[in-house]
């Protein structure tokens, strides 16, 4: 007998330029939004890019090439009118974060900003913090959550989670959980392959992590047989998927022009499958994370780049083996992940 329950956006979108268009989209869903930004340094290019495609008729933006290109993109070139109607009766407010901490008196007091404006959807833009505040602010107020990462550096954009800290942000305090999925998850190639291979490469260690803490984890509870779709199999896929693709993936980051297999590992870093994102679940390395925290050199390394070297013990201390170690590791030095 199984339990089987995952949560994925309403929506998942990505391209290059995709920001231009965050008002097409966002007219789907809500009628005063207001947009959290928290992408410093690059956050006046950012606002820029979104007031570009607010300020704009919708099919200014539209994108003729890839509508040839992709009939899902396609669908919405006819649709211009309708945009351009609906935005008419939209109201868009931008709220810098800055260096806001995500804790709860700081969240309430946004919220509180949120219910006085009366408004219905809330935009988190940005890296972690970004999505965090606009994913917590639902714990006060009933609003549509967009996210627009900034930056492929963690697997964020999966979570329906919000890490919450003290308030002068030295520890973690809580973790609130959305109620359901966020509607939208936008996300624009043209600002993220921008970001360099670093960035990209704690991304890469994230979610390859998180796919191995799944892989120990079945392993270890002898659950590798378990249904078809959320199968240990289907986790290996991923893996090997990551293995063949990341290497070119971060030569595009390096040179700051997105190819098919950036595309294709931005998209499993920012929108794992639900069947997937089920099974892999908090795990050794991200123990191992929060111990690494305790040692202060430890936070100028990001995240992504702590949980990925963390995975090389944890597939030593659950018994994945040493060929299996090796292989690891050398798949971290092609991605720049440190060893």
């Amino acid at each position: 007998m199984s339990y089987i329950e995952y949560h994925v956006a309403r929506r998942y979108v990505q391209f290059e330029g995709a920001l231009r268009e965050l008002a097409n989209y966002a007219s789907l869903i809500g009628r005063k939004v207001l947009i959290l930004t928290a992408c410093a340094p690059v956050t006046e290019q950012v606002v820029a890019k979104i007031r570009e495609g607010i300020d704009a008729p919708a099919a200014k933006w539209m994108n003729p090439q890839l509508a040839a290109d992709s009939p899902r993109y396609a669908r919405y070139m006819p649709m211009t009118d309708r945009f351009d109607a609906l935005r008419r009766e939209m109201e868009f407010e931008f709220y810098d974060i800055g260096d806001t901490v995500v804790a709860e008196e700081n969240i309430r007091r946004v919220a509180e900003y949120v219910q006085a404006r009366g408004v219905d959807t809330v935009g988190g833009v940005g890296g972690g913090k970004g999505q965090d505040f606009a994913r917590a602010l639902t714990h006060f107020v009933p609003v549509k959550v967009i996210l627009v990462p900034t930056l492929a550096a963690t697997n964020a954009s999966i979570s329906t989670l919000s890490v919450l800290y003290s308030p002068d942000g030295a520890k973690i305090e809580q973790y609130w959980r959305m109620d359901s999925a966020p509607d939208l998850v936008l996300a624009d190639t043209e600002v993220l392959v921008a970001n360099g291979p670093r960035v990209l490469a704690a991304g890469i260690g994230d979610i390859t992590s998180t796919y191995y803490e799944a892989l120990c984890n079945l392993k270890m509870t002898g659950r590798t047989d378990i249904l078809p779709a959320l199968s240990y199999e289907g986790v290996r896929l991923a893996v090997d998927v990551m293995r063949r693709q990341a290497p070119k993936a971060v030569e595009a980051a390096r040179a700051g022009k997105a190819n098919n297999e950036f595309e294709s590992v931005v998209s499993m870093i920012l929108h794992n499958c639900g069947p997937l994102g089920m099974i892999c679940t908090m795990g050794f390395a991200h123990v191992l994370d929060e111990v690494f925290l305790g040692f202060e050199a430890s936070h100028k390394t990001p995240h992504g780049l702590r949980v990925g070297y963390a995975t090389i013990p944890m597939l030593l201390y659950t018994g994945m083996g040493e060929e299996e170690t090796r292989q690891y590791a050398a798949f971290c030095k092609q991605a720049g992940i440190p060893t």
